[in-house]
Formats: structure tokens, C-alpha cells, sequence
């Protein structure tokens, strides 16, 4: 017979066919993780940052020498302007690209670019023609800069030619409303953007956004070395018309001053660009409004037909109707706080509540800690009544239990072992985790009960939203919500607010932020309690003679206590009349009417008005209904002077400068992490990536240890292998 080690019909070929296969799946992994994106990096890693060129496979940065935020609040209405400085402290000529966060709510709708002692104010035009415009300025060796959208809470800057040692400032302005919620006015700045994962197998509907880097630069990140921290400076003056009685910043130290009603709070030095700011203040007892109106007659951007759209509401005095030759309708800022109710036993009803809580990678570190001690204050709250899951996910799902649990002692303190054992890791598969907590069990089991009506089933959404699949989720809300209502909690430093406080809109919920492991039990405890009953349902808004105005949203959520009502109204300056506000209060019909007798002169209202349009408008947006809205879009974009994800700001200088046109060198953004988040030790972002290549690496180098293994063993080279002959007898 043959020796025992050549008995196994496995030839020398097939040994080298598998080590042939491992060494490909290496190969193809390593390929995938180094070019799954230019440079290693997605728009959607990126946040405000350095600018990073690239030249002979080195890797030199042009750091932000300065970046100013002011902000200018009167009443509810806030006024920002975003001023980056940059320098090109090379000897090469720059286009350079940066990304960088903004509220969800700004409308954008000014930008202007100083280079040297030249002003280029931007202009409005449709996305594909201002970036036509950029590059054929590019290639003609001119300076210019383009700012597009790329999400609604992410934007981009390029600029083109910039000459060696030059200086560079651009000038971002933008209108929103303050936010008024249990007493309390806050405005919220982004510095940080957290790394958002996008499934692998997610067909996300929003298609991708157009890059103006082209494809053939030199770009090798593999030795990026420590880049210098950005810095940022903050201004904010406050024209609250009362006096307050507390003035905070919740994650920043400030300087404050005051004159009066005026209040000036800037940053106490400047601070590392790594997590958001957020600013809170509280009139004094008896000052806190309960409606207010703001008006604009005309549109803030004006078109000429000599110099196109000029700002022509740069002063607005109380007494004062800023009038435009093109537009004399009446734009209207309305909040509305409804009444007060007390929340009665009788009133109360059974719910059941949903915990979903994040534990991917992007949540590791203080955010994980803080979405813990939620779930843990949130099932303190539950009553003997409720009945209540938790549902946890990163790239799988689990539960808690496969069906709801009473909420009794012995099930709350299973619970309360199941949160201990969580820890963050892995992808962020929202689309699975929202699929499963929108399954309604109320609704199976209403053939086994008769009280399955009188259960208000709620879901509360903990994640920091670093997805960037946020198109598909909103569907999959649109079509599986049913009766539940979707509450959303943002945790972290820098979360995704965008995407939970659309989602949370179209789930019929609130969003609450928590930004710090010291608010959560306040907030969670404000949250439960706020979600007991709400207090104004089935909103509507109508003039007196019953005919309906044109106001944005127009599907208004369900309030909650302390909650006011926002609406933006579009009329006929010469139509002007009042507006009766109706809902149900407990069963009962309620009903306010707005006069605008104390209407507030203001400027920039026409931008959010267009603003709440587009919002609308693209929250619904779908295959079937994608090019109607983009042109909607594309419209209210150019004729508000808007950037939105149809139209951008584009600003040309007509003097070429760049006698080398050819060689300039190309700009990316170094980003920071967000504070508290923990990066894996091997990699530049999050433990985790939008690729397979680990699934590859694993597999290639298991292939090519088992043939190796393989071969050893036939070789009889194992330690402890004993070579046994069978005789030919």
C-alpha cells in the first residue's frame, strides 16, 4: 500500500489552487479597503476641517488659520454667518475642497469669497450648470469657489487657483428660528460630523451627489501624520426683547455681557472643533410667549435685470415693510404655544414602549454610556400598566424578547442585565433594527383582546444617525409606521440631527438631544413624561372664510406640553386676514385665533417659509415621485436664492490669475472625530468600514492557513505528527 500521508486524494495542484484563492481574497480585500473611496475617505467621513494636499505621495497640510462664528438673535429668529480663513503656505497653486456641518434647518442663501483684496459675492444657479461654471473657470485658470449641498446638514466648498502663499476667507450666511421648547430658547451650532456607515446591501433612493475632485489626482493617505487641531471662535448677541434669567452653554465655557435686553456671550478662548455648541437661555417668570408673529413683505433676494439678485432686506425697522417691485406677498413666521393641560389619571392609557438603542462602532465611548443609562431612566418610568422590548443592533439585531414584557420587577431587572452586557461595535443596520420596531403586536393580537385601541404604542430611537442610507429609512417610516409613533434620541457629541428630526417628523414623535452623560436622566425622565398624553392632535389651519392658506408643513404632528406650533404662511399682502388654528385637547375640540395684530417686522422670513417648502417636499420624496420634486425643488431654490440639493452658489473672478494651468495640486479635508468617540487603534475613522474587505482579509488569510496547514500535514511537518508506512502484505 502507499505510505498513510499520501493516501488523501488531495494533489499538490489543489494545495496551491487554495493558497492561489487566499492570496486573491488578501489581495482583492486590501484593494477594496484602500480604494473604496479617493484617498480612503468618503464625503461622508469627512467633517470641518484642514485643507490636506497631496504631492510626490506626501501628505501636506494647509491648516484653518481661523474660523468665526457669528450669530445675531432677535426674538426667535437667528442670523449666522460662518467665516473660514485659510492660506496656501505652499509654493504650488491650489483647488482645494472642504466639507463642513450645518444646522438642519438652515436656509442657506449667501456666500462670498475673498481672496487678496478681491470680493466675489456667489450666485444662484441649478447644481449641474454652477458646477459647469466652477470647473470651466478652473480650467481657465480663474479663481473661483462653489458651495453645493450635499445633505441637508452637510455642505461642501471648492475653490479653484488659489496662488502660493495667498490668503483665503468665504463667507457662509444662513437664517433659521430658534428653537422654544418647556420654557427653554436654545440654538444649536454642529462642529463635528460623526462618520456615517452606509449598509453594503442598502439601496439607499437618493442617488449620489456629483464630485468636482477629478478622479485622476495623486491622493495617498496611507501615511497621514497627526494634523493640527482646528480651532473655532464664537459669537452670539441676543436680542431676547425681555430680560433673562439664565443664560448657559452646555458643553463649552463662555463670556457673557449684557446691556439691557441685549446679551453678548462669546467662547472663553477658542475651542477644538469636535463637538457642537449648544446655547440655552430662559426668560424670567411671566415673559414667556404664548404667540408670536413675524412678518417680510417681498422676497429677501430680489432679481435685477443689471446685476441679477441683490439682498435688498439688509434693514427692517420696526415700523417698517421691506417692498419688492416683484413680490408683495406677505411671508409669516407664526408660533403658537397651546394651552396648558393637566395630565389626569383618566386620561392616561396603556402603552407600549419600544427601546431600539444603537451599539455600532460610531456609538463607542461616552455615547454607548449615555444610551445605557437612557434605557435604564426609561424603564425607571414604565407603570404597572405598560408593557415595554428593547431591541439593540450594530450589523445584526437582537431582543430583549421576542414579545413585549410586563412592566414588573422581575422583567425590568432582566432588562437591566441585558443593557449591562451591551458594548458598541460593528456596522449600523438601521434599516433592520426600524423594521423590527415598527412591528406593531398590538395590531396581531387584536383578534385576542378588545382593548388593542386603547394601547398607545410608542417607539424610542436611540443612535447618534451615522447612517447615510437616510433616504431608504425615511420610506421604510412612510410605509410601516402605522399607529405607532416614532420618538427619536440623538446621543453623542455630534449626532446625525438631520436625519432624527425628519424621521421622528414623519413618526409622528418629537426629537430630543443629549449631548452629555449629565442630562440623561432629565431629558429621559422630560421625555417619558411629555409622551403620556399628547396635548393638541388633528392640527389643522384655515382663514375665516374657511378657504386654506398656503403654510408649511403642512401636516402638522401631533404637540406635546410645552410644545409650541410652527408654521410658515405664504398670502397676498392685500388679502391679509386672520387664521383660526384648531385641534382636539382630550377628546374635545379646541380652536385660537391669530389676528396678527402683533405682528414684528423681520427679515429672511420668505427663506424659511421656502425652506419648510423644500423640506416638505423632499421628505417625501421617492421613485415615483423624484423628478417632479426636484424640479419643485430646483425652482424655490433659484428664485429664493437658496442653496438646496438642486441648486448651488457659485462665484467666478473673470480675470484669469493661474499662468500654470495644468499643475495645480489638488485639496482634501482632514477631519476630527468627534469628542468622546473611540477609533480602533488600526484605523483612521471608526472600527468598522462601508466595505467588506475585513469579511475578505478573514477569509484569505483562513484559505491560506489551511492550506498551509494542509500541506505541513501531508509533508508529516506538524509538531507531534508520526509517520505510520502500511505494508504491501
Amino acid at each position: 500500500m502507499r505510505p498513510f500521508y499520501l493516501m488523501p486524494h488531495v494533489s499538490v495542484k489543489h494545495i496551491y489552487k487554495l493558497l492561489c484563492f487566499g492570496l486573491l481574497f488578501v489581495i482583492y480585500a486590501c484593494i477594496t479597503k484602500a480604494f473604496a473611496s479617493p484617498s480612503g475617505y468618503q464625503d461622508n467621513d469627512i467633517t470641518q476641517g484642514t485643507l490636506v494636499y497631496f504631492t510626490q505621495n506626501q501628505v501636506v497640510q494647509a491648516l484653518a488659520l481661523d474660523t468665526h462664528v457669528s450669530m445675531d438673535v432677535s426674538g426667535l429668529l437667528n442670523r449666522v454667518t460662518v467665516k473660514q480663513v485659510f492660506i496656501n503656505d505652499s509654493d504650488q497653486w491650489v483647488n482645494g475642497r472642504y466639507l463642513f456641518p450645518l444646522p438642519e434647518n438652515a436656509a442657506v442663501d449667501s456666500m462670498t469669497l475673498r481672496i487678496g483684496d478681491k470680493v466675489i459675492a456667489g450666485q444662484i444657479q441649478s447644481k449641474k450648470q454652477a458646477l459647469q461654471t466652477f470647473e470651466t473657470a478652473k480650467k481657465q485658470g480663474k479663481q473661483a469657489s462653489l458651495l453645493q449641498q450635499q445633505r441637508r446638514n452637510l455642505f461642501s466648498s471648492d475653490v479653484a487657483n488659489l496662488g502660493p502663499h495667498e490668503q483665503l476667507v468665504v463667507e457662509i450666511s444662513y437664517q433659521q428660528k430658534i428653537e422654544y421648547r418647556d420654557g427653554l430658547f436654545s440654538l444649536r451650532f454642529p462642529l463635528a460630523i460623526t462618520p456615517r456607515y452606509t449598509p453594503q446591501t442598502g439601496h439607499d433612493s437618493e442617488p449620489a451627489q456629483p464630485q468636482t475632485m477629478p478622479a485622476n489626482h495623486n491622493q495617498v493617505m496611507s501615511n497621514v501624520q497627526a494634523h493640527p487641531q482646528l480651532m473655532v471662535n464664537m459669537r452670539v448677541s441676543i436680542d431676547a426683547g425681555f430680560e433673562l434669567s439664565s443664560l448657559d452653554s452646555l458643553y463649552h465655557p463662555i463670556k457673557q455681557s449684557n446691556n439691557g435686553h441685549r446679551y453678548n456671550v462669546s467662547f472663553a478662548g477658542k475651542h477644538i472643533a469636535d463637538r457642537d455648541f449648544v446655547l440655552q437661555w430662559q426668560a424670567n417668570v411671566g415673559a414667556l410667549p404664548q404667540a408670536a408673529t413675524f412678518y417680510q413683505t417681498g422676497k429677501t433676494h430680489v432679481a435685477d435685470n443689471n446685476i441679477g439678485l441683490k439682498d435688498t432686506a439688509n434693514v427692517v425697522g420696526t415700523e417698517q415693510r421691506q417692498v419688492s417691485s416683484e413680490d408683495n406677498n406677505l411671508y409669516s413666521l407664526v408660533m403658537l404655544m397651546p394651552p396648558s393641560v393637566e395630565v389626569s389619571e383618566q386620561h392616561l392609557i396603556a402603552r407600549e414602549l419600544i427601546l431600539v438603542i444603537d451599539t455600532s462602532g460610531s456609538m463607542s465611548g461616552e455615547s454607548i454610556s449615555q444610551a445605557k443609562q437612557a434605557l435604564q431612566f426609561a424603564l425607571a418610568g414604565l407603570r404597572d400598566i405598560d408593557s415595554f422590548n428593547i431591541i439593540e443592533f450594530n450589523s445584526d439585531v437582537s431582543m430583549l424578547s421576542a414579545t413585549p414584557l410586563a412592566a414588573n420587577s422581575r422583567n425590568i431587572g432582566r432588562a437591566n442585565r441585558f443593557i449591562q452586557s451591551l458594548d458598541a461595535d460593528g456596522g449600523t443596520e438601521m434599516r433592520s433594527a426600524l423594521q423590527t420596531a415598527l412591528v406593531d403586536s398590538v395590531q396581531q393580537d387584536a383578534d385576542q383582546t378588545d382593548a388593542h385601541s386603547e394601547i398607545l404604542r410608542q417607539v424610542i430611537f436611540m443612535t447618534d444617525g451615522a447612517v447615510g442610507n437616510e433616504q431608504e429609512l425615511y420610506q421604510l417610516i412612510n410605509d410601516q409606521l402605522g399607529d405607532s409613533r416614532l420618538f427619536t434620541v440623538g446621543i453623542g457629541s455630534a449626532p446625525n440631527s438631520d436625519f432624527m428630526r425628519r424621521a421622528a417628523t414623519m413618526g409622528r414623535g418629537t426629537f430630543t438631544y443629549i449631548g452629555d452623560a449629565t442630562e440623561v436622566q432629565q431629558k429621559i425622565e422630560q421625555l417619558l413624561h411629555k409622551i403620556e398624553q399628547p396635548v393638541l392632535t388633528n392640527i389643522g389651519l384655515y382663514y375665516l372664510d374657511g378657504s386654506v392658506p398656503d403654510y408649511w408643513p403642512t401636516t402638522i404632528n401631533d404637540l406635546y406640553q410645552n410644545e409650541p406650533l410652527w408654521v410658515s404662511i405664504k398670502s397676498a399682502s392685500h388679502q391679509q386676514q386672520p387664521i383660526i388654528v384648531s385641534g382636539n385637547i382630550n377628546g374635545q375640540y379646541w380652536q385660537q385665533q391669530l389676528d396678527f395684530d402683533d405682528n414684528q417686522a423681520a427679515k429672511g422670513i420668505d427663506l424659511l417659509w421656502a425652506n419648510a417648502q423644500i423640506t416638505s417636499l423632499e421628505l417625501y420624496k421617492d421613485s415615483s415621485n423624484r423628478q417632479r420634486v426636484d424640479k419643485q425643488v430646483e425652482a424655490l431654490g433659484i428664485l429664493y436664492h437658496l442653496v438646496t440639493s438642486q441648486t448651488s452658489l457659485v462665484a467666478v473672478d473673470v480675470t484669469p490669475v493661474n499662468p500654470l494651468i495644468d499643475n495645480p495640486i489638488d485639496v482634501q479635508l482632514q477631519n476630527h472625530l468627534p469628542h468622546g468617540l473611540q477609533a480602533a487603534p488600526s484605523s483612521q475613522v471608526l472600527p468598522q468600514t462601508g466595505t467588506a474587505s475585513r469579511l475578505w482579509l478573514l477569509i484569505g488569510f483562513s484559505l491560506l492557513s489551511l492550506g498551509l496547514l494542509h500541506y505541513l500535514w501531508l509533508r508529516q511537518r506538524l509538531p507531534g505528527q508520526v509517520l505510520v508506512i502500511e505494508s504491501n502484505e
